[in-house]
């Protein structure tokens, strides 16, 4: 799969990089292709995959918004709870619906790495990336 990172937010797209970014609008000039991203920072910090890969659960019935059809996407950034300090932490949680770019949560070191969509489009699969800011970027997906 080929993978693009815009070199001025670090939002990713898949397959292709788009006329402009879809979170800070940047030029597709921007775009830088890395399909190894994903793998470099793995091995970069095999020991931090734990704090990194993030974990994901589907609810298929939204509890917030009932007046329509809704998924819930619930995140949490590693398996053991990610530290979130000045120093160190997930600066965003993006999520994609069948690789297509859907939102992005921004974090600071005052909140937990963790995130919730509220889908309305129906699809098969959920890719979410995050950014660490020493670590780099993890990816995890499940079927919706």
């Amino acid at each position: 799969m080929n993978i693009f990172i815009c070199k001025v937010c670090g939002h990713i797209e898949f397959n292709a990089a788009p006329g402009n970014c879809p979170v800070c609008y940047a030029p597709k000039e921007k775009f830088e292709q890395n399909d190894k991203i994903f793998i470099e920072s793995e091995e970069k910090s095999k020991e931090a995959a734990p704090k990194h890969i993030p974990l994901i659960q589907i609810i298929r019935e939204c509890h917030l918004i009932k007046e329509q059809k809704c998924t819930d996407v619930l995140v949490r950034i590693g398996e053991v709870l990610h530290p979130m300090e000045e120093k160190h932490y997930i600066m965003f949680i993006d999520c994609y619906l069948d690789y297509k770019y859907i939102s992005r949560v921004m974090l600071t070191p005052d909140v937990w790495a963790s995130g919730l969509y509220h889908l309305k489009k129906e699809g098969k699969k959920v890719t979410i990336v995050e950014r660490c800011n020493i670590h780099g970027f993890w990816m995890a997906e499940a079927s919706v």
